[in-house]
């Protein structure tokens, strides 16, 4: 047996996670989020509030101009709710109930389900006026049994969208469904899928078949849109032609068939109340489950658009900042790691090399100023490599926000998203670009160098073999060991090779190309590696900036949107599967 605790407990945390039916970009799953809130807040947690619930709620419902408020007025005993030939005058709900049902714990009872307006006695509630979904007009008679409330609802298939909503709001709390038809409504397609919503899971309901001129044309009517729906009425009940009470000089009279009670004696004694409750309980939370299903993968769908929106625009960045990277390889670092391989591997060439360098890297200061005195410092907006790295970012971003135009336009869901993406993509991110990016710290990147650095001594210690190749490397470093790492810093292999600019700065012809022709001795794919590497690190260091700098707001909102709806749908999940 279910822990009414625990269910109210799990059922509030779903009402809690749920989101505002117009968040949902496709209106069937803002309806069906629409329902789901109903039946939540003003059915099951009230429900599931009390031991027992201490009122039969019965609903008359059906088409316009059907009969349903004569059924009402004949039900209460008084013509309380506007009944014309005309049809269709019932705009809100319009309830009658005891006088004690507006006292104590029967009176917190509504006041948590409806928003409950009294009628005082002798005034006209004003249903033929619209309202807001829920609202209840109560009126106190006598002629009520104790226990029982009965409501009169608008028409479901109404030409005001206002007035299904308003019954839907309602019929998703009722215990009991009391449908009215006719011979000319009894087949509607539009009845038979608002009827088989209302009751598909099993709630309780009664057919009430309207001016009927022959029981067995009225009995085949009724079978075939039981037959429809998919489960079958409590009891069925045929209200003759009358043309007094079509006058209104008479109220309705029903007659039961298969001989189940009157229709009065069914709702009124409470010898019936417990067990229609209990039925209405279980087909409620049969139908939060289904509800709880449909919507939990609405707001997994929900959370699939950022999602992939933000995975696009981060995949994107990963390019921009790759293709920037490698307008800069440092090939100092493939020197540093192969020359510090071979010392580890010989303890004799590391140590016939050592007294060399410092020698090394102070003739390379030497000739990099004597260099210097010759040509002069390089004129301001010379394209060197770091602007070379900082043009190639900008250039990547213009082009990221007209790739990204389209997505603006297209997008379906918030406002609040929607203005987030067009201003990112926008104005406001190109008149950005014409400012400096401020990257300088990140064109020596210590950690990207020093991940570089690790990959190329994993990579040049898999390519050494030993044997008569390694030792003939040890010996040709160890010969052009003069010229530092350093000599080779911030060179360009993607437009040049290695050791090209080099060779220029630490103002020797030989010694660098050798130490790189060394390096291709290992594998011609070395380089290749290292220079991808070099994209793959420093490029995700760069996007990462570019995405601080540009993209952060937009960013951090799509994370925060597809946490959220990811969130929903797994607490969504998570009640529907403790409800079965």
């Amino acid at each position: 047996m279910r822990d009414p605790y625990a269910l109210r407990t799990s059922l509030a945390s779903a009402l809690d996670a749920l989101p505002a039916p117009e968040r949902f970009p496709e209106a069937p799953d803002a309806d069906a989020a629409r329902r789901l809130a109903e039946r939540l807040r003003r059915d099951l947690l009230p429900r599931l509030g009390s031991a027992d619930a201490p009122l039969l709620l019965v609903a008359i419902a059906g088409p316009n101009n059907v009969g349903k408020s004569t059924l009402f007025n004949a039900l209460v005993g008084a013509a309380l709710s506007p009944a014309r030939p005309e049809g269709g005058l019932t705009k809100q709900c319009l309830a009658a109930a005891h006088p004690e049902t507006w006292t104590g714990p029967l009176k917190e009872f509504l006041t948590r389900r409806y928003d409950t307006m009294p009628v005082a006695s002798g005034d006209a509630a004003p249903v033929d006026q619209p309202g807001p979904p829920g609202r209840l007009y109560l009126v106190l008679a006598d002629a009520v049994p104790r226990g029982l409330l009965v409501m009169d609802t608008p028409d479901f298939d109404s030409v005001y969208r206002d007035n299904r909503e308003r019954a839907e709001a309602l019929l998703v709390t009722v215990d009991v469904l009391v449908f009215v038809v006719s011979r000319q409504t009894y087949q509607n397609a539009a009845l038979v899928d608002f009827l088989r919503a209302a009751v598909g899971h099993g709630r309780p309901y009664l057919l009430v078949y309207n001016e009927a001129t022959r029981e067995e044309v009225a009995r085949g009517h009724l079978d075939k849109l039981a037959a429809d729906v998919g489960h079958p009425p409590m009891a069925r009940y045929l209200a003759p032609h009358q043309p007094d009470v079509e006058a209104g000089l008479k109220p309705l009279a029903t007659e039961p068939l298969d001989g189940r009670p009157p229709l009065a004696a069914l709702l009124g004694q409470a010898e019936h109340a417990r067990e229609l409750k209990a039925r209405a309980l279980e087909a409620s939370l049969a139908d939060a489950r289904a509800e709880l299903e449909v919507v939990a993968r609405a707001a997994s769908r929900s959370a699939q658009e950022p999602d992939r929106l933000r995975q696009r625009l981060r995949h994107e960045l990963n390019g921009v900042g790759a293709q920037a990277a490698l307008k800069a390889v440092p090939a100092d670092v493939l020197i540093d790691a192969f020359r510090d391989e071979l010392d580890a591997r010989s303890n004799f060439h590391k140590w016939v090399r050592l007294p060399f360098r410092g020698l090394a890297t102070a003739l390379t200061f030497v000739s990099r100023k004597v260099r210097q005195s010759f040509t002069g410092p390089e004129p301001e907006g010379a394209q060197t490599p770091t602007l070379a790295v900082d043009e190639s970012m900008k250039d990547g971003v213009r082009k990221l926000v007209d790739a990204f135009a389209p997505e603006v336009a297209a997008w379906r869901g918030d406002a609040a998203t929607r203005a987030k993406l067009a201003e990112a993509f926008g104005p406001a991110t190109l008149g950005k670009l014409e400012e400096p990016l401020g990257f300088e710290t990140l064109h020596a990147h210590a950690a990207d160098r020093a991940t570089l650095y690790a990959f190329c001594r994993e990579l040049v210690a898999a390519e050494l073999q030993g044997g008569m190749r390694e030792e003939l490397l040890q010996a040709l470093t160890t010969l052009v060991y003069s010229v530092p790492s350093g000599a080779a810093a911030a060179v360009t292999v993607a437009t040049g090779g290695f050791g090209h600019d080099a060779v220029v700065w630490a103002g020797t012809l030989l010694s660098t190309p050798l130490m790189e022709r060394f390096v291709d001795l290992l594998g011609a794919q070395v380089r290749a590696r290292v220079t991808r590497k070099w994209a793959d690190a420093h490029g995700a260091t760069l996007a990462r900036a570019l995405e601080t700098r540009f993209f952060s707001d937009v960013l951090g909102h799509l994370d925060g949107l597809t946490q959220d709806w990811t969130q929903t749908a797994a607490r969504l999940d998570e009640t529907r599967a403790s409800l079965s």
